[in-house]
C-alpha cells in the first residue's frame, strides 16, 4: 500500500498542468486582487476636512483660533486639514474652487462665522465635512453661550479650571465594543471566496488520481488491477495521495496570501490550516465523484468541474461587488442553499474565524464540509463498486 501511496504521489507531481490551477491560478488572481483592492478598505477612512480660515486680527485674537489649531493638528485623530488665507476674498476663491468645503472666520465681537459649499444632496464624503464643520461652530457657540452665563450667574466658578471643564464636557454615555473577533475590511471576503474556488479546482487532482486507477482509462490502472494489492486499499492509497497534494497546493497559495499579500486571518493561522485540511479533502471527494463517473472521457469530467467551480463561485461572491450582495442576500433568504454550496461554505469557514470570538460557527462549517465529503465519497463508492471489465 505505500508504495501504490508512492507511485500515485509521483504520477500527480509529474502532472504539471494539474498546479496551473490548483496552484498558480490562487496565486496569480490573488495579486490581481493585490492592485484591484488596493484603495478599497482606504476609501471608508475618514480624511480630515479641508478648511478655510480667514486668519486676519479678529481671528488671531480669539478662542476659536485655538480650538482651530487643536483639531488642525497632526495625529491618529486629526479632525480638520487647515488652508489659512488672509483675507476673505481670497478663501471664497479657494472655496469657489473646491480647495476647502468651509470658510471659518471671526467677526469682531469674536463670534466664529461658517459659510460652506451649496449641498448637492445625499450623503457624501463633501456632505459629512459639512456637518463635521457645522458641529465645531455650533459647539463652540453653545460652550462659549454656558461660559459666560457662568460667569454672569457665579464668576467665582470660573476660578475652579475642573468645574469649568466639568460644566463644558458632555460626558460619555457610550462605550466602545467589537462584535467582532477583528476590525472588519470589505476586501477579505473576496480573498476568502478565491480560497474557495482554488480548492474546487483542486478536485482536478482527485479526478486525476481516480481516472489513473481505472484500467479502462489509464494503462497504470490496467497494471494496478492486475497486481496483488486490493482494489481498496489502491483506492485508499491514490486518494490519500491526492489529498496530500491538494492540501499542499492550498497551503501555498494560503501561506501568499497571508505573508505576501498581507491579507489578515485574524491571527488564527493554525485554524486556517485546519480548515484548508477541510477543503482539501472536499475537494478530493469531488474530484472522485466526477472521476467514478462511468462512460464518460476525461475531458469532459474536466469540464464538468471547470463548469461547476466557476457557477459555484458565482454565489460565494468572488467576481465583484455585486455577486458579494447576491451571495449575502442568497445566505440570508436561502440558508439551505449557501449551505450545500461548497465553494460559499469554505469561504464561510475562514470568514467564521476572523469575525467570530466564538468557534462554533467554524465548527459548524467544519462539520458541514466533512459531511459534503462523506456524502460525495460514498455515492462515488457506488459508482466504482458498478464498474466492471470484461477483459483488460
Amino acid at each position: 500500500m505505500w508504495n501504490v501511496f508512492k507511485g500515485a504521489l509521483t504520477v500527480l507531481t509529474r502532472k504539471r498542468e494539474l498546479f496551473v490551477w490548483s496552484l498558480a491560478f490562487p496565486i496569480i488572481l490573488s495579486t490581481m486582487f493585490m492592485f484591484m483592492f488596493s484603495n478599497l478598505d482606504s476609501s471608508t477612512a475618514f480624511d480630515p476636512v479641508p478648511t478655510g480660515v480667514v486668519a486676519d486680527a479678529a481671528y488671531k485674537g480669539s478662542a476659536f483660533a485655538d480650538v482651530v489649531d487643536e483639531l488642525g493638528a497632526s495625529g491618529d485623530d486629526q479632525l480638520l486639514a487647515v488652508h489659512a488665507f488672509a483675507t476673505a476674498d481670497e478663501a471664497r476663491e479657494a472655496l469657489s474652487a473646491g480647495d476647502v468645503l468651509g470658510i471659518v472666520s471671526v467677526d469682531a465681537e469674536g463670534t466664529p462665522l461658517l459659510v460652506v459649499t451649496p449641498s448637492s444632496g445625499g450623503v457624501g464624503v463633501e456632505q459629512i465635512g459639512r456637518t463635521v464643520l457645522g458641529t465645531v461652530v455650533d459647539t463652540y457657540v453653545r460652550n462659549a453661550d454656558l461660559v459666560a452665563g457662568i460667569a454672569a450667574d457665579n464668576p467665582l466658578a470660573l476660578a475652579d479650571p475642573n468645574r469649568v471643564e466639568e460644566a463644558l464636557s458632555r460626558g460619555s454615555v457610550t462605550e466602545q465594543v467589537s462584535l467582532t473577533h477583528a476590525a472588519p475590511t470589505e476586501s477579505v471576503r473576496y480573498y476568502y471566496a478565491l480560497l474557495g474556488m482554488a480548492a474546487l479546482f483542486c478536485g482536478q487532482v482527485g479526478m486525476l488520481a481516480i481516472c489513473e486507477t481505472q484500467p479502462n482509462l489509464s494503462a497504470l490502472g490496467a497494471r494496478r488491477a492486475l497486481g496483488a494489492t486490493s482494489r481498496g486499499k489502491t483506492l485508499a492509497a491514490t486518494l490519500a495521495a491526492s489529498w496530500l497534494v491538494s492540501f499542499a497546493c492550498l497551503i501555498v497559495a494560503f501561506l501568499y496570501m497571508r505573508f505576501a499579500v498581507g491579507i489578515d486571518f485574524s491571527g488564527r493561522e493554525g485554524l486556517c490550516v485546519a480548515a484548508i485540511a477541510a477543503a482539501a479533502l472536499l475537494s478530493t471527494a469531488l474530484g472522485t465523484l466526477l472521476g467514478s463517473l462511468p462512460k464518460v472521457g476525461l475531458g469532459v469530467k474536466t469540464g464538468l468541474l471547470t463548469a461547476l467551480t466557476c457557477f459555484l463561485s458565482l454565489f460565494a461572491g468572488l467576481y465583484g461587488e455585486p455577486c458579494m450582495a447576491l451571495a449575502d442576500s442568497i445566505a440570508r433568504s436561502f440558508p439551505a442553499l449557501a449551505s450545500i454550496n461548497p465553494a460559499k461554505v469554505i469561504t464561510d469557514v475562514f470568514y467564521s474565524l476572523y469575525y467570530y470570538d466564538s468557534l462554533m460557527p467554524f465548527a459548524q462549517k467544519i462539520g458541514i464540509l466533512l459531511a459534503m465529503a462523506a456524502a460525495l465519497f460514498a455515492v462515488s463508492a457506488l459508482f466504482i463498486r458498478r464498474q466492471r471489465y470484461a477483459s483488460l
